[in-house]
Order: structure tokens, then C-alpha cells, then sequence
């Protein structure tokens, strides 16, 4: 596979390789290195997991890599503590939202559609609060603290109800926690869905209690849409959200917190809607998928004319 990559490379004259994970990062920038072609190697998160073959992997895509595009300056700064690249080499170009432009009352009509439709399939009366999250079910997301936010939360409101999208390896383990909790009945776990990044048009408050992330189109996708995000402060999150003004942020591995913002969240609908209208124009300005394209063909152009 190596070879074969080499050998493209060469029969086709490639002037950079881009690679998107780790796997083809690791592949790629070697390929790249056996036949001098610049490489563009890419990082959208923290750390890949414990284990040290990452980790040693990790630093090897760093040394060989022309460049390394990341899509939050919390990701940089991370990898310059580690030491394994110089800041010359890394490039923070942030992820782009492929979201319609829409005037606030067309924004309010589609929320109002959005939220009618998730209401008749889960059945859920006109009064209800709905709490979201769409993130995959995994640990590092922080799915625990979520449900322990939402608990508290439903006790002091009998109107609010958990949505949560997405799929993963601890689907069993969360709905069993769900219903210790006593709140599995007030949670509706739906699964990967096609309309996920949609869906945070009928979410009261869009939820992210994430232990690590990078740049979550999770949540840039809520704010988009309309939706007041309460999410932890981890990874490009900051980036995202600023505190009380786009919207809310609060530590990780911290139910209580969480709750206490998702409870304000819902009960000061005034305030949040202006906050929320403020988030969306905010992603909308600067965050639109023409930018991100127009970044990353300078970043190509620029590694093209420096080889020259």
C-alpha cells in the first residue's frame, strides 16, 4: 500500500498530499517522505486515545508532516506543549458550516417546523422542554454527567425531556444509567440520524458535556440552528462560545454545573433567545464553508509557491 501510494504519487506528479486522520496521516506523510512530495497532515483532536502507539504515532506524523492543519487553536496550543512541531508548521484553519443564510423570522418558522416534527414523532406534548444532544456514544463525550445534569434538571421541572443522538458503544450502559437515574422514560435516545445536523433547530437547549474535543460541528451546528448551547469548556469550545454571550459554557466532569446553566438556560427564555440569535450570527459570520475552502487552497497554493 506504501508503494502503490509512492508510486501514484510520482506516475501523477502530486505536488501535496493532504491526509484527513490518523491512519492515512501516518501512511501518507511516509509515502510523501519516499518521494519528496510535501505533505499536509491534519489533527481535529486532542489526543487519539491512551495508548502509546498513538502517541508514538502522533509525534511521527508531526516530524515528517510539511504541515499540520488543525481546526482549533485549542489543538495548537496542545501540540505545542507536547513539542512535537515548531508553531511555524502548524495551521489553524477552523471547520466550515454549510448552513443557509436566513433572515431571524424564516430562522423562527424553521425552528417552529423542526420542533413540531420532533414533538409528533416522540410524542411529547406542546409544553415540553426539550434538552439535546447529538454526539456519539462514547465516554470521552461525557454522556454520564449529562444524564446526572438532566436528572436534577427534570426534578425541578416536570416539563423538560432528553434527546440524544447518536450511536456508539455505551448505548446499552447509558439508557441503563437513564433509567437509575429514574429518568429513562423522559429520554428518547435516537440513534444515528441523517438529519442530526438539523436537529438542534428543535432543541430548548443543545447540550455538549464532552470530557475532550476538538472543534465539535455538534455544537456549531446547534447555534446555527438557532438552539441556546450549553457545553463544556474543552478543546476549540472557547473558540465557539463565548460565556453568557453566544452562549454558555461550563467545566468538565461537572453535573452540577451543567445543570445549573441548563436550568437557567430554560427558565430565562428572554434572555437566551437573544443570546441564541446572537451564537447564530456569529457561526453564520464566521464560520461558512466558502471561508474554509478559500484557507485551505491558500494553504496549498502557499506550500506550491515555497517548493518552487
Amino acid at each position: 500500500q506504501l508503494l502503490r501510494l509512492r508510486e501514484t504519487m510520482i506516475e501523477n506528479r502530486i505536488a501535496v498530499l493532504h491526509a484527513h486522520d490518523f491512519y492515512s496521516g501516518a501512511l501518507g506523510v511516509t509515502a510523501a517522505r519516499l518521494c519528496g512530495v510535501k505533505a499536509i497532515a491534519a489533527q481535529r483532536h486532542m489526543r487519539l486515545s491512551d495508548r502509546r502507539i498513538h502517541d508514538w504515532g502522533t509525534r511521527y506524523i508531526h516530524r515528517l508532516a510539511t504541515r499540520l492543519l488543525v481546526n482549533a487553536e485549542g489543538i495548537r496550543d496542545h501540540i505545542m506543549k507536547m513539542g512535537s512541531a515548531s508553531p511555524a508548521k502548524i495551521v489553524v484553519i477552523h471547520n466550515g458550516l454549510d448552513a443557509p443564510v436566513q433572515n431571524e423570522m424564516d430562522a423562527r418558522a424553521e425552528r417552529e417546523r423542526r420542533r413540531a416534527k420532533l414533538s409528533a414523532e416522540l410524542r411529547l406534548d406542546g409544553g415540553a422542554r426539550v434538552v439535546g444532544c447529538v454526539a456519539g456514544l462514547k465516554p470521552v463525550k461525557g454522556h454520564r454527567y449529562l444524564l446526572e445534569a438532566a436528572a436534577k434538571v427534570m426534578k425541578a421541572d416536570a416539563r423538560v425531556h432528553l434527546v440524544l443522538v447518536g450511536d456508539g458503544e455505551l448505548r446499552d450502559e447509558i439508557a441503563a444509567h437513564a433509567r437509575r437515574l429514574g429518568i429513562g422514560a423522559r429520554t428518547s435516545m435516537l440513534g444515528h440520524r441523517q438529519d442530526s445536523a438539523q436537529l438542534g433547530a428543535a432543541f430548548d437547549v443543545a447540550a455538549l458535556a464532552s470530557l475532550s474535543e476538538g472543534l465539535p460541528n455538534s455544537v456549531m451546528e446547534a447555534m446555527a440552528a438557532g438552539a441556546t448551547v450549553v457545553a463544556t469548556a474543552v478543546g476549540g469550545v472557547p473558540e465557539l462560545i463565548e460565556d453568557g454571550e453566544t452562549g454558555f459554557l461550563v467545566p468538565p466532569a461537572d453535573s452540577e454545573a451543567l445543570a445549573q446553566r441548563i436550568e437557567y438556560a430554560l427558565s430565562q427564555s428572554d434572555l437566551t433567545g437573544l443570546i441564541a440569535m446572537r451564537g447564530r450570527q456569529f457561526i453564520i459570520e464566521r464560520f461558512g464553508m466558502e471561508r474554509m475552502v478559500a484557507a485551505v487552497e491558500g494553504l496549498y497554493d502557499d506550500i506550491i509557491v515555497r517548493q518552487r
